[in-house]
């Protein structure tokens, strides 16, 4: 028997808040859904399971009952077809807990409980002038240089404020590689509470790519599961150029109305921003590959430029700092009388890519250190 029912939709960050708002950790008895399956599973197969059946007849008690997203990927379709009554075969619950369920899950609960269900989700930021100068200030913060880029941004995201439309917003950064396009969506993201949702199309040539945005079994990884379980309201869509142009359709309903619908989950993505990145060099090679249908959803597209070189000697400069800062005291001295830093702004003009640059950087700190403190150190007393 369940008694209550909370159908919860979003992050798994905003779930686990709910759960310790609702539940008394020191006096409710709660139990995952993973050790009621194993309970059922014992049941099921009573001989295998070692456990006596006049144990295994009895129904268990329990305050609450949280069945987690992740859980389902871990049980058969059959259990997602009877998911109430494995629930009630073997647990009297009070209250039962449900993050992000699959259809068949949310029709079985509906089915049984239909308007008795509390429905909860998560709630994203809106957005409104003290927030869009929130994450104009980040960005300046954490972004250097693409100065026309930033004001790009904050004029498509203070469009928002004024229009009575719910449809997302959809941005395309385009322009060469490592000078600012993901960070800015990181950015934006953690402005807007919470961290970003990135999906990289360039993995995404093969089948199983097909059944990731279209869905398949309840088990695999699905855009529209990562969507749902989103802690901001800014999803990122990296290298949009690699994407199967065959995937294209999948997302003329999400920009056009906010609404994605797969083999397993319906997800309300009204008033997001997806922002896309491409490394096409202008806004014409954009709308040529794309082609016009996909090209008319972009509401706007903006042009990272290469970073300039007192750009890039700050970069350098600020990263060489942050990672003397997690050092040791002398591993940090070791480092200063190193040339690492100077070599790095002497040569700033062999890295136009910022992420090979900061990846280069770590290696020759890195390298240096494991030199001084374990290659030297091997073979005498310091072996153990």
């Amino acid at each position: 028997m369940i008694d209550e029912v909370i159908v919860f939709t979003g992050s798994k960050r905003d779930f686990n808040s709910l759960l310790q708002e609702r539940i008394d950790t020191e006096n409710d008895e709660v139990v995952s859904f993973m050790e009621l399956i194993q309970h059922y599973n014992a049941r099921i197969h009573p001989t295998e399971s070692g456990v006596k059946e006049i144990f295994l007849k009895k129904k268990i008690g329990a305050n609450c009952l949280i069945c987690k997203a992740d859980d389902f990927g871990s049980v058969l379709e059959h259990t997602l077809l009877n998911f109430t009554n494995i629930i009630s075969l073997n647990y009297d619950v009070e209250k039962l807990f449900v993050h992000n369920p699959p259809k068949k899950v949310l029709e079985n609960l509906q089915s049984e409980f239909g308007d008795e269900i509390e429905y909860c989700k998560s709630e994203y930021a809106k957005l409104d002038i003290p927030r869009i100068k929130r994450i104009y200030n980040d960005l300046n913060k954490n972004i250097l240089g693409q100065e026309k880029c930033k004001i790009e941004i904050i004029s498509g995201l203070y469009r928002l404020t004024k229009e009575k439309s719910q449809k997302p917003a959809v941005f395309m950064l385009y322009g060469p590689s490592g000078v600012g396009k993901t960070e800015t969506a990181k950015c934006i993201s953690e402005s807007l509470g919470g961290a970003l949702l990135r999906i990289q199309f360039s993995m995404m040539q093969t089948g199983e790519a097909y059944n990731y945005v279209f869905g398949s079994e309840h088990s695999k990884a699905s855009f529209a599961r990562d969507m749902m379980g989103r802690e901001s309201n800014l999803i990122l869509i990296d290298e949009f150029d690699k994407v199967n142009p065959n995937f294209y359709n999948a997302f003329y309903e999400l920009f056009d109305e906010g609404k994605y619908v797969d083999t397993n989950y319906e997800v309300d993505l009204k008033n997001s921003i997806f922002i896309c990145t491409c490394n096409f060099m202008s806004e014409n090679e954009i709308k040529k590959i794309l082609g016009p249908a996909m090209y008319s959803r972009i509401g706007k597209c903006i042009e990272y430029d290469e970073l300039q070189k007192e750009q890039k000697i700050k970069i350098i400069n600020n990263w060489y700092d942050e990672i003397l800062e997690i050092l040791d005291d002398n591993e940090r001295q070791v480092i200063k009388e190193t040339d690492i830093l100077k070599w790095f702004q002497d040569n700033e003009e062999r890295y136009d890519n910022i992420r090979l640059l900061k990846s280069k950087m770590e290696q020759a700190i890195y390298e240096k250190l494991a030199t001084v403190f374990v290659i030297k150190k091997s073979g005498g007393e310091d072996d153990i």
